[in-house]
């Protein structure tokens, strides 16, 4: 799958290339001058500076070839545009932004306020605003840009795929940088980004994106996983897909559901002077797998596992919203931006004091799970003496 990824991406880059010279306009430029960014890695160095790493693509000075590379450059410097205009002096060549697919920022900097950081790219005439962005689960964002660098591949046009196809599983949100920037602007709701690791298994490293790292302002805050971020997305009623995993009624992991549709109402009301909300998710499966070769246990039902999904998820959503209620403050779930849609003369009473309302939010939810079918098989594979 993955050389099957690589050899897509490199095919996509090799195009890309070969569109640049087939377009007719004033500033026409030879590939051969330019430096192709396909993505960023944003640290901090030792001395507090900005460190940028950028991953462009080396055609080895022949348009035609059959597999793009590429190479690293890595600079530091107090802003973005200082560092940027300094790698001239590095590459030989102009750096050319508009197929950037991929920005990965640490921890560290992102922890510090990232506006000092996405300013400028938001900025520029020459970037674009479908760039994807990630927070780094490992210590630089650097080593996990250079993932690959004993192959051929270019991380962040993989990345950028991965993350098309990141609606087969939601365990990390999909965030390109015109939307965290339209959060960071927008009161309400708070701003998101997927983490991205380094998987590591038999000796060979590969590139993964699971769980959420949380933003007030600008600033990282917290992180979610995998699973908390698939409850935040259904909250949001933003889910396409995913797996709800079930338990049997002795509470050993027994069933997995494949979500088919999700859809999430949101009910505001003031009570007493203390806003209220209620919700409602209604969530489509189909039974994928049972886990146990005794199939359903004695007087289990279809039933059964959609009352304990149901309960699972209820109590899943009110933790997942307590706990950003209690430790972060965040209203990542756009609770405020809803209010603002669905019934502006109320939030107008509380949007200068939003973060203090949605910290003593009264919450109320209901969820009910169906599944709608039991995949090619009713039963479970049985087996012999």
């Amino acid at each position: 799958m993955r050389s099957l990824l690589r050899r897509c991406t490199s095919l996509i880059a090799l195009l890309l290339l070969l569109s640049l010279g087939l377009t007719g306009c004033w500033n026409y430029a030879e590939v051969d001058d330019m430096a192709i960014v396909a993505g960023v890695a944003i640290d901090k160095n030792e001395d507090g500076e900005l460190l940028l790493t950028a991953e462009v693509v080396d055609t080895g000075g022949s348009a035609d070839k059959a597999q793009a590379g590429y190479k690293m450059v890595s600079l530091s410097g107090d802003t973005m545009f200082e560092i940027v205009r300094n790698m001239i002096s590095m590459t030989g060549k102009k750096l050319f932004w508009s197929h950037a697919k991929a920005i990965i920022i640490s921890e560290e900097a992102a922890r510090e306020g990232l506006v000092k950081v996405i300013d400028w790219y938001s900025r520029d005439t020459e970037t674009r605003s479908d760039v994807f962005i990630f927070v780094s689960g490992e210590k630089t964002a650097r080593e996990v840009l250079n993932l690959n660098s004993t192959t051929e591949a270019i991380l962040s046009f993989e990345l950028a795929q991965m993350m098309r196809d990141e609606r087969y599983t939601n365990t990390a949100p999909t965030v390109e940088i015109w939307d965290f920037i339209d959060k960071l602007e927008t009161s309400g709701i708070n701003a998101t980004a997927p983490i991205i690791h380094i998987h590591r298994k038999n000796g060979e490293e590969s590139e993964r994106v699971v769980g959420t790292a949380v933003f007030v302002k600008d600033r990282m805050v917290g992180k979610l996983s995998g699973d908390e971020t698939k409850t935040m997305l259904i909250v949001k009623n933003v889910l396409k897909g995913g797996v709800l995993a079930v338990d049997d009624k002795r509470g050993n992991p027994a069933y997995s559901l494949e979500i088919i549709s999700n859809q999430t109402k949101l009910k505001h009301q003031m009570v007493d002077g203390k806003l209220q909300i209620d919700i409602r998710t209604v969530t489509k499966t189909a039974l994928d797998e049972v886990m146990t070769p005794d199939g359903f246990l004695k007087d289990e039902t279809l039933q059964d596992i959609e009352q304990r999904a149901a309960e699972q998820l209820q109590a899943d959503i009110l933790a997942l919203i307590h706990k950003m209620q209690q430790e972060y403050d965040a209203d990542i779930f756009g609770f405020g931006e809803s209010l603002y849609e669905n019934q502006p003369k109320l939030w107008d009473k509380v949007k200068d004091r939003w973060p203090e309302v949605f910290a003593g939010l009264e919450v109320s939810v209901k969820s009910k799970v169906t599944i709608q079918s039991s995949a090619k098989t009713s039963r479970a594979i049985r087996l012999g003496d």
